[in-house]
């Protein structure tokens, strides 16, 4: 057990319910601002919510998926921009928890518990198709190990990590998946993502140069005509954001009833004096409270899904039947939490007279958010996978863009 884990032997209750209330108490004025949330990402460290997953053995907190996502929402809430920026360090993870190297396993799960962060560096703009296996980024022989050379973009997170996983070409026939601490020589971080939200999750451009990769930092080495292993490490990648939104849609309802407690007047063709008594406003905060239970109860059923497909790896890889199912419902989730969570975030507006629109109240950072996070893996080809599935048994695309 390591010093950290000694001082710190398991992440708490009570320490994650005070990081998650301190990151929220300005989650607002930082995005007004534009303000990088760095003291709140080391409130993540210090609490260990990047923890969660990691088995009580090694010091971590032992959560379901279903727990955990559930955990997911409380951050959301608090502050989106955070949940965001630990993506695929839960991916990170959860890709550590099925693998079959025990060795590597505890070395990367240990290093969790002691609250080390892992962002990623994966994505490349350019003419491949978005989820497709071709990667300009090479990692070629050199002294102590590989180089790595590239230009990656929507690096979620690397910003703030302490490590960044990448892939990389190895030849024409295999491809890498390595990890890199984030401040070794060569390795350059832009931030220059410029999203109408999800402003500052360090989405933006790693640029790597000749950086030294040693060969206990090569996660795994894939042939490119390998058949795809079943999976559901894509359906929890893509349910992560859906989580991110049911965090936000509580945070509409919470907006919604201080914008009309704190409203004075109404107007003069209203059915009531004051806001707080009319009918209408009553109504619209009830649609967006059961908007909100709605898109928490989709979740945590989805995640349910993905559960039964963990409890089912053997040797690294889930029963397929499973994974499928893991794979159509975090599709359903995000084919109705999308569209509800939209109009959620928009029909916040109608409880407000114009003054709802003040910049200095950022309301719309909640519309700006859901936006973003809906187009990640676009809504328009979900329910169309999901008909054909069942139709005609087509599998789900086994991609991380799905």
């Amino acid at each position: 057990m390591s010093a950290l884990q000694q001082l710190n032997p398991a992440p708490t209750t009570d320490g994650l319910a005070t990081a998650i209330r301190e990151i929220g108490r300005e989650a607002s004025l930082r995005d007004l601002r534009d303000e990088n949330p760095f003291a709140a990402v080391e409130l993540i460290r210090t609490s260990r919510f990047g923890a969660l997953r990691v088995p009580a053995a090694l010091g971590g907190g032992g959560l379901s998926i279903r727990a955990l996502f559930a955990k997911l929402i409380d951050l959301s809430e608090a502050d989106p921009v955070v949940t965001h920026i630990l993506r695929t360090h839960f991916w990170f993870v959860e890709e550590r928890l099925r693998s079959t190297d025990e060795a590597a396993r505890v070395r990367w799960l240990s290093a969790v518990a002691d609250g080390t962060i892992f962002g990623n560096a994966s994505s490349e703009r350019g003419s491949a198709a978005v989820g497709s296996l071709k990667f300009s980024t090479t990692l070629t022989p050199a002294e102590g190990g590989f180089a790595l050379s590239g230009t990656k973009f929507y690096s979620t997170g690397a910003l703030f990590s302490d490590w960044i996983g990448v892939w990389a070409a190895k030849n024409d026939k295999t491809l890498a998946s390595v990890v890199v601490p984030s401040k070794r020589a060569g390795i350059t971080l832009h931030d220059d993502w410029d999203g109408i939200g999800a402003r500052k999750t360090g989405t933006g451009t790693t640029v790597f140069d000749n950086v030294l990769v040693r060969p206990d930092e090569v996660l795994a080495v894939i042939p490119l005509d390998e058949p795809a292993k079943p999976t559901y490490e894509f359906a929890f990648l893509q349910l992560y954001l859906q989580a991110m939104i049911a965090g936000i849609l509580r945070s509409v309802v919470t907006d919604a009833v201080t914008l009309i407690k704190g409203r004075e007047r109404s107007f003069s063709h209203a059915p009531v004096e004051t806001p707080a008594e009319d009918p209408i406003l009553q109504q619209v905060v009830g649609e967006l409270s059961a908007a909100a239970f709605a898109a928490e109860s989709i979740v945590l059923a989805a995640a349910d899904s993905i559960d039964a497909a963990y409890a089912s790896v053997v040797d690294g890889v889930p029963d397929s039947t499973l994974a499928q199912q893991a794979m159509q419902r975090a599709a359903e989730a995000k084919v109705h939490v999308d569209a509800i969570a939209l109009r959620a975030s928009s029909h916040l507006f109608e409880v407000g007279s114009a003054s709802a629109a003040s910049r200095k109240k950022n309301l719309d950072r909640h519309w700006r958010a859901i936006r973003t996070l809906t187009l990640h893996n676009p809504t328009l080809y979900k329910a169309q996978a999901v008909g054909k599935y069942l139709i005609n048994e087509v599998p789900f695309p086994v991609n991380a863009y799905f």
